[in-house]
Parts: structure tokens; C-alpha cells; sequence
């Protein structure tokens, strides 16, 4: 009778597996399918299938859940992130009104600075006739009536003065073009006087000197007016027919005044047509218009 140690002892060793010192007792009988590379393939399987079912638990678990109960069943339901027709509406209603608040307020911003502008161009060019006078001893006006005043420009001309034409006449003086022989003949010293940018190119031209007229332009697109004592009694008839005083007193005191008809286009207030904007106040009167003064 064999001993059951020894049985065991010569059963590893006709499989040739020996214990080594210090392992267990008992040993595994080896896993040749395990070695071999289909087995290495079929486990690396079983490893990414179990990696990919354990990521999608997780990411199930992560999503947000809405209970509801009905006839005494509890439901879970997976919400889904999306606009409601109302929160559409009020996104629209909300981008609408900074819409018009922008608009409103860049309309706000380039008047001012058309203003701006305007008020800088027409003190611009009575300072330049004053200074005219200072160099001369007269005025840059050839004189038709010494009775009347003199008025450059467009729309209707004051009382009391009489009508040169288009501002071109005068400006060719203070800005020395030597093309003109007005011009030469009333500034024989060749000193500018006077010399604004080019207008902007529209129709009409606005804010400086057209190319096609050299007269010069307001930022509305209207030729500034211009009246200048040209009768020599230190007074001017004032174009506006305020008597509160808001275009200043009647008649003014001063040998120049200039002014814009804003952005009406007329002298006053009151409506328009195109290119013009409609604007208050009422023609003729200063109060409540955009008209732009150098008085």
C-alpha cells in the first residue's frame, strides 16, 4: 500500500509540477487554453466589455431624474436641456429691447457730435470774416448795396440784406483760392483765413467743403448762412423771429454771424423732406429746433 503523500508527490511529478520552497501545499493544474493567444484575446474582451458596461452604469447613474406617481407606481424619467417656446420669446423680446436701446442711443451719440461740429464750424468762420476785417479794414465782400447787409448761402435771405449767392463766394476769399479772381482781388495778401476738411461724399455732401461746388456744408448736408454788416452800423437783422429772446436780441450786434439750419434743413423748426429729418418747434423760430448759432 502506497502512502497518500507519497501518491500525490508522484502525481505532480508525472505532470511535471514541482512545489517550490515555501509555496502552498496545494498547486493549480495548469491552464493551457488560458496561455494560449485565443485565450489572452478572449479575456482582453471580457476585460473592455466589463470596462465599457461599468462606464455606462456610471454615466446612466450621473444622468438627472424626474419622479412622477401615478396610480401608485413611481416612475423615474430622464429629463432632456431644451428651450420652451416662451423662453424663446422672452430671449427674442430681451435681444429686441438692447436693440433699441443701442439704436436709440448711437442716434443719441451722433447728433451730439454733429452738433459738436457744427457749433466748432460756424464760430470757425466768423472769427475768420473778424479777422479778415482786422487784416483789411473791410470786409471780404465785393459791396453791390451799401445800404444792406450781405448773406451767404442758401434758403431765405433776412431782411434787411441783400443776396450774394452760395457761400462758395466768400469762402473762396478766406480760403485764398487763387483760381478766383474775387478772391485775388479781396485778399491780395494771400492769407488763409479759413481752412475746413472736405465734405463727406453723399448727397447732399455733408461737414466741409464739396468738390463739386467748394461750397461749404453743415453735417446735415445744408449750406451754412452767412450774414455780414456790409452797410457798416454794427448791426445785423436777426434771421429768427423768436421774441423771447432764445436767438438772442433783435437786431444782433456783431459785424458777422453764422449759423446752421440743422438737421431740418430749413431756418426753424418744423418739418422736412428728404434727405431732411422732421424735427419741433416751428419754422422760423429758433425755439425748439436744431439750428446751431455763432451768437
Amino acid at each position: 500500500m502506497i502512502p497518500l503523500s507519497r501518491a500525490a508527490s508522484s502525481t505532480k511529478a508525472e505532470l511535471g509540477v514541482s512545489q517550490l520552497p515555501g509555496s502552498p501545499a496545494s498547486v493549480e493544474l495548469p491552464n493551457n487554453e488560458n496561455r494560449s493567444a485565443p485565450g489572452r484575446i478572449r479575456r482582453g474582451e471580457q476585460r473592455i466589455t466589463a470596462s465599457r458596461g461599468a462606464a455606462t452604469i456610471s454615466a446612466f447613474q450621473r444622468l438627472p431624474r424626474r419622479s412622477s406617481t401615478k396610480a401608485g407606481f413611481s416612475l423615474s424619467v430622464f429629463s432632456t436641456s431644451a428651450f420652451t417656446l416662451i423662453e424663446m420669446i422672452v430671449v427674442m423680446l430681451i435681444i429686441a429691447t438692447l436693440t433699441a436701446l443701442f439704436m436709440g442711443a448711437a442716434s443719441s451719440v451722433f447728433d451730439r457730435a454733429r452738433r459738436t461740429q457744427a457749433k466748432n464750424d460756424v464760430i470757425q468762420i466768423a472769427t475768420a470774416v473778424n479777422a479778415f476785417y482786422t487784416e483789411y479794414g473791410r470786409y471780404p465782400v465785393t459791396v453791390t448795396d451799401p445800404t444792406k447787409d450781405a448773406f451767404f448761402g442758401t434758403g431765405s435771405t433776412p431782411a434787411g440784406s441783400n443776396a450774394y449767392g452760395t457761400n462758395v463766394v466768400l469762402l473762396n476769399v478766406l480760403r485764398n483760392i487763387t483760381t478766383d479772381p474775387n478772391a485775388v482781388a479781396l485778399n491780395p495778401r494771400q492769407i488763409v483765413f479759413l481752412s475746413p476738411g472736405g465734405a463727406k461724399n453723399t448727397v447732399p455732401p455733408r461737414g466741409g467743403i464739396a468738390t463739386a461746388d467748394n461750397c461749404y456744408y453743415d453735417p446735415w448736408g445744408s449750406q451754412y448762412a452767412i450774414v455780414i454788416d456790409t452797410n457798416y452800423d454794427n448791426t445785423i437783422t436777426n434771421p429768427y423771429s423768436d421774441s423771447d429772446g432764445s436767438a438772442g436780441t433783435t437786431p444782433l450786434r456783431f459785424g458777422a454771424v453764422a449759423y446752421s439750419y440743422g438737421k431740418n434743413g430749413a431756418l426753424g423748426g418744423g418739418s422736412a423732406s428728404s434727405p431732411y429729418t422732421s424735427e419741433g418747434g416751428s419754422a422760423g423760430k429758433f425755439k425748439g429746433s436744431s439750428d446751431i448759432l455763432s451768437w
